[in-house]
């Protein structure tokens, strides 16, 4: 039996009201979602090329008129006080979603809570603050010129007015990321929402609108199918700034057909890994870092590409690579419990159980490869083996661990995937020679975004320069009104210093 149908698509009553003035200005139609005996019905508005054009000039013309005149502090306190009721386990919407992702996507409720209490928690106001001071210098430059001393003058930032964001289902409660990014530089954002998770993205429109229908107004979530060229197009020619997330086909497929003039920020697949230096392998720390690193290879069940895709853990440490494996063994099983694994399809379960067989067909300790844990509920499969390359993980919660003799193993087989890596934790010691410091920079150099101790790779702050780039800082444009000669200001030799 059908639950109570859920709806994917948000506009703004005003709008929604203009819209259906239009004839066949919009198509309903229902999404069926089957999982471990449940259906879940989600309802679609397919809108009409005429009607698409209504939404983006009515999203262009709110941003003037509703972001324009609030100050960037006063929408991140807007934006602060929505992650405020997410962060309420007893909030209606929150458990709405947390029932409807999960039955959807098939992650536990547990999981699903985690990661809207993960993303929320980083959405509060000193984290929005901080990371427009990271990216801006100083947040009021959106809000008109400031004086700007380094420059001798005054500057602003402007905002390209209206964001497209094309999100992406690997991360439960993920898509509101963009629609921060968007009005934090005071801009609307139209966002195409996906198929694979289609409820968090309206049930949060929903709560802009309790708190501030104004604002709320610059926001628009929409639907078109894959391969509706028509509908697409009139979405990248209209948009100020594209924000798109995607497989290695879409991004490069969104490249080819977007104007050439439309600025984009892009995030494809990543490759994230652990690497554990033989002096961080010690027994007083054992457990807590082997409970750290089981929690990497458990959020989000792998899902994500800021989850680790292999743990590298050197030989000669006071702890072997295969007895770090058994004390993950016994953490991945607590974390089992915590946060339950994905309810899978009859395809994806088939497919887990095909890779723990293969393994233990294949085990064979003399030759590199040994199964350390394989629980009859196929939670989680731990294997020990000494790869010739990376092999990318097949997911689930599937934790490979290949001992290594030093940096050059890692380079072998995390080099050659320099235009995939994303995010790394690595552990050197207590402490940290120059060669650690020169492994870092080599990291980086590959094109490693992001360093972290274990525990925190799925946990990303809004300071950080996401896969490399200024998100919020390459949205905008500046206008610097100069007011002396650059000789004059050399001569400031405060200012020439940075002060």
């Amino acid at each position: 039996m059908a639950q109570e149908i859920a709806s994917a698509c948000w506009l703004h009553p005003d709008l929604r009201t203009s819209v259906a003035t239009l004839p066949g200005g919009t198509t309903n139609f229902i999404k069926r979602y089957e999982r471990a005996g449940k259906t879940t019905d989600v309802s679609f508005d397919l809108l009409s090329p005429e009607a698409l054009r209504m939404v983006i000039s009515f999203l262009r013309d709110r941003s003037e008129r509703a972001m324009r005149k609030r100050t960037v502090l006063e929408i991140v306190e807007l934006l602060d006080v929505a992650a405020r009721r997410w962060l309420d386990p007893g909030y209606a919407p929150r458990q709405k979603a947390i029932s409807l992702i999960s039955d959807i996507t098939g992650f536990s409720p547990e999981m699903v809570a985690h990661a809207i209490d993960e993303e929320q928690s980083s959405s509060r106001g000193p984290h929005l603050r901080q990371a427009l001071t990271n990216e801006l210098g100083n947040p009021a430059f959106l809000d008109g010129f400031q004086p700007n001393r380094r420059l001798g003058g005054f500057s602003y930032a402007l905002g390209p007015g209206l964001v497209g964001a094309i999100f992406s289902s690997n991360i439960p409660a993920l898509p509101h990321l963009e629609v921060m990014r968007a009005f934090l530089t005071k801009s609307a954002c139209l966002g195409r929402v996906s198929a694979g998770e289609p409820i968090f993205l309206a049930l949060y429109a929903e709560t802009l609108y309790e708190l501030d229908p104004e604002v709320a107004s610059c926001l628009a979530v929409i639907y078109w199918e894959r391969g509706d060229d028509e509908r697409e197009a009139i979405f990248l020619n209209e948009i100020g700034h594209l924000v798109a997330y995607g497989g290695d086909g879409q991004i490069k497929r969104l490249l080819n057909v977007k104007p050439p003039a439309l600025e984009a920020t892009l995030h494809g697949h990543g490759v994230g890994f652990t690497y554990l230096a033989r002096g961080a392998l010690n027994r007083r720390s054992l457990d807590e870092l082997a409970d750290k690193v089981s929690y990497d290879f458990t959020i989000f069940d792998g899902h994500a590409c800021l989850c680790p895709q292999i743990c590298l853990v050197e030989t000669g440490g006071e702890v072997s690579p295969r007895e770090f494996a058994l004390a993950c063994a016994r953490e991945m099983g607590q974390w089992a419990k915590h946060l339950p694994p994905r309810r899978l399809d009859l395809s994806e379960a088939a497919a887990k159980y095909r890779v723990r067989e293969l393994y233990l067909m294949r085990e064979s300790p003399a030759d590199d490869l040994e199964v350390i844990a394989a629980p009859d509920d196929h939670s989680y499969l731990i294997v020990l083996e000494r790869p010739e390359q990376f092999e990318p993980s097949p997911m689930g919660r599937f934790f490979r661990i290949a001992p290594i003799s030093g940096f050059a193993d890692v380079e072998r087989l995390i080099g050659p995937l320099k235009e995939y890596l994303q995010c790394a934790s690595v552990v050197f010691g207590a402490e940290e020679t120059d060669e650690h410091r020169l492994l870092r920079r080599r990291l980086a150099e590959w094109g490693v975004s992001r360093l972290v101790p274990p525990g925190i790779m799925g946990r990303p702050s809004m300071m950080w320069h996401h896969d490399g780039m200024p998100c919020l800082g390459k949205m905008v444009r500046w206008c610097d009104n100069e007011l002396v000669s650059p000789d004059m200001l050399l001569e400031d030799k405060g200012l020439s210093q940075g002060v």
